[in-house]
C-alpha cells in the first residue's frame, strides 16, 4: 500500500484482526475536532453507557476522500487528511498504510 494513497483517492477503511478505527463523537474543548483512535471491536460497546450517546463511532466499512498528503522532506507521505461523512480527519501514514484500503483503482473505477 505504500505510496498508492494519493490526493483524490477514495478509501474505505477496513479491519484488521480485532481491530478497526474509531471517531469520537464528542467534541473537543468545545470545537469541531474528532479524535481517531484505533480500537478493539468490543471495546466500542464497553465504552457506550446508556445515559449517554455512544463515545465512539466505527470508520469501518465507511468511504472517504484523501483530501491532502504530507510530505517530509524525502517526500515521503508522513500523514493524511482525509474527508469521512462531511468531517475533515488526520490520519498518520502507518496507520493509514494499516487500515485504508483504497476503493478504486486505474484499472477498477467502480463505485
Amino acid at each position: 500500500m505504500k505510496n498508492k494513497l494519493r490526493e483524490g483517492s477514495l478509501v474505505k477503511v477496513v479491519r484488521r484482526g480485532v481491530r478497526t478505527l474509531s471517531v469520537s463523537n464528542s467534541l473537543v474543548y468545545g470545537l469541531d475536532i474528532r479524535v481517531v483512535r484505533e480500537t478493539i471491536v468490543q471495546e466500542q460497546e464497553v465504552w457506550s453507557d446508556p445515559k449517554y450517546e455512544k463515545v465512539w463511532s466505527s470508520l469501518e466499512g465507511k468511504v472517504g476522500l484523501i483530501v491532502y498528503v504530507i510530505r517530509n522532506k524525502l517526500d515521503q507521505p508522513v500523514g493524511y487528511k482525509a474527508l469521512f461523512e462531511g468531517i475533515e480527519m488526520f490520519f498518520k501514514s502507518k496507520v493509514a498504510e494499516k487500515y485504508f484500503e483504497l476503493s478504486e483503482t486505474k484499472g477498477n473505477e467502480h463505485r
